[in-house]
């Protein structure tokens, strides 16, 4: 009988872990890795995480036991564990925030306020108000009630503070209950009974019976319907049946009490499982692809970490192939990580025709259930399990799920920036997460880009990184000519139509009569960028936001982009009542009207955010333009990462001056990428590509760059600037942004982060400053730039810039002041 203590990881933003005792009937069936319920705080439970079992007791007299184990085997892996403090250590946040982010949804119990009727009242209902009455008389013939039903019953949102005045005249006491939300689906089938299972000849004889007599017809369409739709021996859906033999259920239901069929629920996977359809030997690779594939391998002998810089329609997707084939077939585990949901779609539909149902997919468009089920497949890999996943494509969330035995990770366009995390925490980069993640499971990881970001490319010319150069298209396809379209001098010479030059114009109906498709990118979305007042000069602003409104035509609203605030588009000033107002800048949305009147008869595309809410639609409009059921595609970043179009000859950037402006140190690096990327999205097989950027600034250097492909001469340039200035990747940037409501409170509070800052790591501390928009979501921001060079002091360093962060927030005049600290930002 040995008293055992656990330390319990629970899913809030707290620096510990909490010991509770284990109950001697728990000591032989708790394990690492399973959820228990605790009590927390006064009355709160929670479903925390077993991180460690010992006989150590606590230096405190009180210690809380735990109340029950909710898992019987381990929900996650002794590796993700590690992975999940590693993350907390480095990104400066708390193991609790990982736990948040990394867990779906279905797997966190959550806690109910139930209200039930306080033993000791004694009916006299003189002092209630006429709400607190309703509820009170629900509860008489109610035993308990949850919040959600209680606001029901009153008919008001705000239902608390009547709770809590009832609590108060004890007429209720409220208790918490935890909530698994999470189930398994099931389905209600159709057998046939034992009774008829292998006696055919008596079936067919009481189906002639039952067709005989006009009382049992309907019973006998539906037995035929039944007989109709039987494949197997996993039965018929009920809905099916019913549909089919276009009868009630009544009639069904007879067939069921007369021991003829029988009703089952049966439970079923929300995932769609598919078939491989062809043959890996089936790809085959070119001399040069060949060669590539050969030099990774090679070099993963010396390096756990390979760039693969090829460029764009080089064939990097089917060297992946190649070697996802190799690690599965040792029994490993493979993970595919892509920047965008986008991109998911159209690959995901590759390798499955391969692959089959070992592939799995992971991110944030699936429901609550949906993510529990893949956690769950992911979980079972060693097990002789069929519906198992070995290899898993998402995006930066599929990092998170509990592998049990990686081989490899492919990090697919490695340089773009979503893969980032921004918030909540923690506020890491799924691409240097992932080197670590392979180190922890002695895992080969692959970067492959045509665009590597300057850290990657820095890390190979420091040793740390193997490199492969892939510099020829697959099928010899040439690059796209790039053109540069001078905006003020086209408008000089009332060569532009709208937003579009003559000379883009002109190429765009050129390949519509040949029947080929074209891609346009504008990184804006809606209509117009803000509405302008020429009277008083004004526009109308978001009031949670220092932004302006974004025109939306469709719905006719203004919008804020950042918190989604909305008004009805007004048809005067609001601030002085001038009809003299007009709209400024344009957007995919105007765009696409644009598009509808120069080429009547051409199909239109959009993809942007206001057009890919849903689960499908990112793969509807990728499949529409990939059967030419579209003519021209219109989009945001999203179309210029990893798509692989066929019959698109011409691509247009119609507004470089965005990305060539933005006050950012990477702004430079960033357009050359996004360009070239977009760029690369012509001319990929035997159509020849062409290439048509508008710019105001044509003299450019990164479109010198662009236009000569020439990476390794941006890099140069952008590397000089970086150590001249101490900025990523030479030197390690962690931003700490001082978020709150009152303006005075957050200058006084990052006021003293930075001088407190100033003193600790003198001549590295930049601000504080207002960013760009320095109030977003009702909140002012101040920011505090702390630069650190890499060297053995870095991660001391670190460890005093949280303690110092975690002394300021002990002062409670400051304690309603957020500090979000985001490292490598």
């Amino acid at each position: 009988m040995t008293t055992r203590f656990a330390n319990i990881l629970l899913p809030l933003p707290l620096p510990v872990t909490f010991t509770y005792r284990v109950p001697f009937d728990f000591n032989d069936s708790i394990k690492v890795g399973t959820r228990v319920l605790v009590p927390f705080g006064k009355n709160k439970l929670y479903a925390g995480l077993v991180m460690e079992i010992h006989t150590n007791p606590p230096a405190f007299a009180t210690v809380k036991y735990i109340i029950d184990i909710i898992d019987i085997e381990p929900i996650i892996t002794r590796k993700q564990l590690e992975f999940w403090k590693w993350l907390a250590h480095y990104y400066l946040c708390y193991q609790g925030e990982v736990m948040a982010a990394a867990m779906p949804s279905g797997l966190k119990l959550a806690g109910e306020t139930l209200i039930i009727l306080h033993p000791y009242f004694d009916g006299d209902i003189s002092s209630l108000t006429e709400r607190e009455l309703k509820i009170a008389e629900a509860l008489s013939y109610r035993q308990r009630m949850t919040v959600a039903e209680t606001q029901k019953v009153v008919d008001i949102q705000k239902v608390f503070p009547v709770i809590k005045s009832l609590v108060e005249k004890k007429v209720i006491l409220t208790s918490e209950e935890i909530k698994n939300p999470y189930h398994t689906k099931k389905e209600t089938c159709i057998f046939l009974h034992d009774n008829y299972l292998n006696d055919e000849p008596a079936l067919f004889e009481l189906l002639d019976r039952l067709s005989a007599f006009k009382k049992t017809e309907k019973q006998s369409q539906v037995l035929l319907a039944f007989l109709m739709l039987k494949k197997d021996e996993n039965g018929v859906k009920k809905a099916e049946l019913l549909k089919k033999s276009e009868c009630s259920a009544s009639s069904l239901q007879t067939l069921i009490n007369n021991n003829i069929l029988v009703q089952k629920e049966i439970q079923k996977s929300r995932l769609h499982d598919i078939q491989a359809v062809n043959d890996i030997n089936d790809i085959n690779l070119s001399e040069i692809q060949q060669k590539s594939f050969l030099q990774i391998k090679e070099l993963f002998q010396q390096f756990s970490v390979v760039l693969l810089h090829g460029i764009t329609g080089s064939g990097k997707t089917e060297i992946y192939m190649k070697m996802i084939e190799e690690v599965l077939a040792q029994g490993k585990q493979v993970l595919y990580l892509l920047p965008e949901i986008a991109l998911t779609s159209q690959i995901v539909s590759r390798l499955q025709k391969f692959f089959g149902n070992r592939v799995g997919v992971y991110h944030s468009r699936f429901n609550e259930f949906e993510r529990v089920e893949i956690w769950n497949r992911v979980l079972k890999h060693n097990e002789e399990d069929l519906q198992k996943y070995s290899l898993i494509l998402g995006a930066r969330s599929a990092l998170l799920l509990p592998y049990q035995n990686l081989g490899l990770i492919i990090v697919d366009e490695e340089h773009d920036a979503s893969y980032k995390q921004q918030d909540p925490a923690p506020r890491y980069h799924a691409r240097d997460a992932a080197i670590v993640l392979g180190k922890l499971h002695r895992a080969f990881v692959l970067l492959g880009t045509a665009t590597p970001s300057l850290e990657s490319y820095y890390n190979v010319k420091q040793g740390k990184y193997g490199l492969v150069e892939l510099f020829q298209r697959y099928a010899e396809s040439q690059l796209p000519e790039i053109w540069i379209e001078n905006i003020p001098e086209a408008r000089k010479q009332k060569k532009m139509e709208g937003h579009f030059s003559h000379f883009l114009v002109d190429n765009m109906t050129a390949a519509l009569n040949r029947k080929e498709q074209i891609i346009l990118f504008q990184n804006r979305r809606g209509y117009a960028v803000r509405m302008y007042c020429n009277s008083c000069q004004t526009m109308p602003n978001c009031i949670h936001c220092d932004v302006t409104l974004t025109y939306h035509k469709k719905s006719n609203l203004m919008k804020c982009h950042y918190c989604g605030y909305a008004i009805a588009a007004p048809s005067h000033c609001p601030h002085c009542q001038s009809m003299d107002i007009e709209m400024k800048g344009f957007g995919t949305e105007k765009i696409e009207e644009t598009l509808a009147q120069l080429f009547p008869d051409a199909k239109v595309a959009r993809m942007d955010l206001d057009t890919t809410r849903s689960k499908t639609s990112y793969q509807r409009i990728i499949t529409d333009f990939e059967k030419r059921r579209t003519d021209i595609l219109v989009g945001t970043q999203m179309v210029t990462k990893g798509l692989d179009f066929d019959r698109v000859s011409v691509v247009g950037i119609l507004e470089a001056d965005n990305l060539l402006t933005f006050p950012d140190f990477r702004a430079f690096e960033r357009a050359f990428q996004i360009m070239a990327q977009v760029s690369g999205r012509s001319g990929r097989k035997e159509i020849p590509g062409k290439v048509i950027i508008q710019t105001y600034q044509p003299w450019h250097s990164a479109l010198k760059y662009v236009i000569g492909n020439n990476y390794g001469a941006m890099y140069e340039n952008q590397i000089e600037e970086r150590k001249k200035f101490r900025y990523p990747p030479v030197y390690r940037l962690i931003k700490i942004a001082v978020k709150h409501n009152s303006l005075e409170l957050v200058n006084n509070a990052a006021a003293e982060i930075a001088l407190a800052l100033q003193k600790q790591f003198p001549k590295q501390v930049l601000g504080p400053e207002f960013p760009l928009i320095e109030r977003l979501q009702s909140q002012y921001v101040k920011e505090i730039w702390v630069k650190f060079a890499k060297n053995s002091v870095l991660e001391k360093k670190k460890e005093e810039l949280q303690k110092l962060l975690l002394q300021f927030q002990t002062q409670s005049k400051f304690k309603q002041v957020r500090v979000v600290v985001n490292v490598d930002s």
